[in-house]
């Protein structure tokens, strides 16, 4: 017997996205976080 699917609230950030998006897309949004998250800690610093 298979198991059952995780509920939504049950699941973790990543399992989330992974059920909820394709990889394209997941590859996408973790290069715009990071690059977001890399212009903050430059322009942080004046």
């Amino acid at each position: 017997m298979p198991r059952k699917k995780k509920r939504a609230i049950e699941m973790t950030t990543d399992e989330l996205m992974k059920d909820l998006f394709p990889k394209k897309v997941r590859d996408q949004l973790k290069e715009v976080a990071e690059k977001s998250r890399k212009d903050e800690e430059k322009s942080s610093h004046k």
